[in-house]
């Protein structure tokens, strides 16, 4: 089994607060056995300063952690251009927090390569974004070349805060599937689109879970005689009251709570 998110892990609930001090919610991805993310949108909420303060504390935690990737930051024209305080401040952070372009995972025989991608939408929803980026279909070609050309892998996947729309024109990750044929797997974040079917192009499966933790996506896939993969089963898992809580889990979440609650609510 494999556990991949495709990043916004941060905002949506009070733990948000404290996010650069606390670095709670990839800590609890980390707890919870999540094994790779990437960036979305809302983690750039508190600015460059602030997701470089929440990598930067997440490791000094200790805690397991999943890996980062995004193959799409434009480092080289940043550094061209002279790299600004708060990029400087991010590329410490990322070096610190280890992130990668992609990361190459062992399961059993089976060896899946993990990349990531920060979509053109995703990128307009960032204030005043600190990074500067690359087209993310480009990219994402130059990743999978480096890829095919350095490792012996098996799958290639792409954790992706782009998303699908309706217009099949406009809808990045159906383009991005179409323009790298050799992605097997795209795990699609962003518009908060719940596909209770995947969808294909070619050999690429896309598939996307909704939002706000609703469902969890389970999905099971088999090698062909080609080395492309068939996508067996697919299914959107409610995560509702019938799931018993863990209480391990519940426990870290009611501290988190109640420290949001000592060093905001009961201000008020």
């Amino acid at each position: 089994t494999l556990l991949l998110d495709a990043g916004d892990f941060s905002m949506g609930t009070l733990v948000q607060v404290v996010y650069e001090e606390e670095a709670s919610e990839i800590r609890m991805l980390g707890n919870l056995g999540v094994e790779v993310t990437t960036l979305g949108n809302h983690e750039f909420d508190y600015r460059a300063k602030g997701l470089a303060n929440m990598m930067n504390h997440a490791v000094e935690s200790g805690d397991a952690l999943p890996e980062m990737v995004i193959s799409n930051v434009d480092w080289d024209a940043m550094n061209a251009a002279g790299l600004t305080d708060d990029q400087q401040m991010l590329i410490d952070a990322f070096a610190n927090f280890g992130v990668k372009e992609y990361t190459v995972l062992e399961k059993g025989d089976v060896k899946v390569a993990v990349t990531g991608l920060f979509g053109k939408d995703c990128l307009a929803c960032v204030v005043a974004p600190p990074l500067v980026f690359e087209d993310p279909v480009e990219a994402m070609k130059e990743t999978v070349a480096e890829i095919k050309a350095n490792e012996d892998v098996d799958m290639i996947v792409c954790v992706s805060h782009s998303g699908t729309w309706e217009d099949e024109a406009k809808s990045e990750d159906e383009i991005l599937a179409k323009e790298v044929p050799e992605l097997d797997l795209i795990i699609s974040g962003h518009t908060h689109t719940k596909l209770d079917e995947a969808i294909q192009h070619g050999n690429t499966y896309i598939v996307s879970v909704g939002e706000y933790g609703k469902y969890l996506g389970d999905l099971s896939m088999s090698q062909k005689e080609d080395g492309r993969w068939t996508l067996d089963s697919y299914e959107l898992i409610t995560v509702g009251e019938d799931i018993e809580e863990d209480a391990a889990t519940k426990e870290k979440i009611d501290e988190l709570m109640a420290m949001v609650d000592a060093k905001y609510l009961e201000q008020f």
